[in-house]
């Protein structure tokens, strides 16, 4: 049995398997991948220690640090999906897809986020084939051709600071009446030759049979439509908390886990940190910093625990 198990391989999930681990506790991470959305963030110019690095390199920064503590007490398994948290404390049980379970003492729910979807028609039967959801990883791929975002936040604007610089041209369509984001990183979008703004616009379809051709779009105000021919539609209209397989904690309104300020949730044992749960501030240092608050409440609550092999 393990002392603690950590759900989640992104910023709040590594530091808090590196702060238990370092109170001597047996522990063991499962992810689908290392880095979490950090990886997939393009220039990030807001975590202490780095003026700008891009998501990939310090996701990589973490995985160098993280792997140190392999079999010194942590052991971590890449690739895999949680599909089921059951049990009690001090005793929980978490199932993979790959047909693997294991016992932990207690469990660090760090799993983060998935992209929101339009749920237009065109979207899921493209997705994959000119509909993305990755700009950082997908960008390469469009060189010199024409592209959209769908959105108006940070995401949309991390997406377009990741394509502007390969893209033909970037049309953003926001559905409201204005960008909301980073004061730097809107100017930085927003002033580049290639980039092109449509507010109050929505999208009604996106278009193409085996690729995406282009995307119908509609004037909230006019009601005019129109279809701008693109190769690629990123997707950035938001997240929805990654929790399918947990049914044991409280959630809010909208999915998130609800915690108190340690990450300890509404049952005995079980933790949450980072952008799975209700707390406020949805950034990679937030999410650091609540993988460690996380971590050292945890050991603490172990350290209540009678021993147990």
């Amino acid at each position: 049995m393990f002392d603690t198990i950590v759900i989640g391989g992104g910023a709040s999930g590594i530091t808090a398997a590196i702060y238990t681990v370092r109170k001597n506790l047996k522990v063991l991470m499962l992810t689908k991948n290392i880095g979490g959305q950090a990886a997939l963030s393009g220039a990030v110019e807001n975590y202490p220690g780095f003026t700008m690095i891009t998501g990939a390199d310090l996701a990589e920064k973490f995985r160098t640090e993280l792997l140190a503590f392999e079999n010194k007490g942590l052991w971590v398994k890449e690739g895999v999906e949680v599909i089921n948290l059951s049990g009690a404390d001090p005793n929980y049980l978490v199932k993979t897809s790959e047909g693997s379970a294991y016992h932990g003492k207690t469990v660090i729910i760090a799993s983060g986020r998935i992209p929101k979807m339009l749920g237009v028609p065109g979207e899921r039967e493209l997705l994959g084939k000119g509909v993305a959801t990755c700009a950082t990883c997908d960008a390469p791929f469009y060189k010199d051709k024409d592209v959209a975002i769908v959105g108006g936040g940070n995401s949309a604007m991390d997406a377009a600071f990741a394509l502007l610089k390969v893209a033909r041209s970037v049309t953003i369509v926001n559905n409201i009446d204005s960008l909301r984001g980073d004061e730097i990183l809107m100017k930085n979008v927003t002033t580049s030759a290639n980039v092109k703004v449509l507010n109050n616009h929505e999208v009604l379809e996106i278009l193409g049979e085996t690729a995406v051709g282009g995307i119908k779009i509609r004037d909230k105000l006019t009601k005019g439509e129109q279809v701008l021919p693109v190769s690629g539609v990123f997707i950035e209209i938001g997240w929805t908390p990654s929790t399918n397989f947990d049914k044991l904690t409280d959630k809010n309104d909208k999915g998130e886990i609800e915690v108190d300020q340690y990450g300890a949730t509404s049952v005995p044992g079980i933790y949450a940190c980072g952008d799975v749960n209700d707390q406020p501030g949805e950034q990679i240092v937030i999410a650091a910093g609540e993988g460690a608050k996380t971590g050292l409440r945890v050991a603490e609550h172990l350290s209540k625990v009678p021993h147990q092999a």
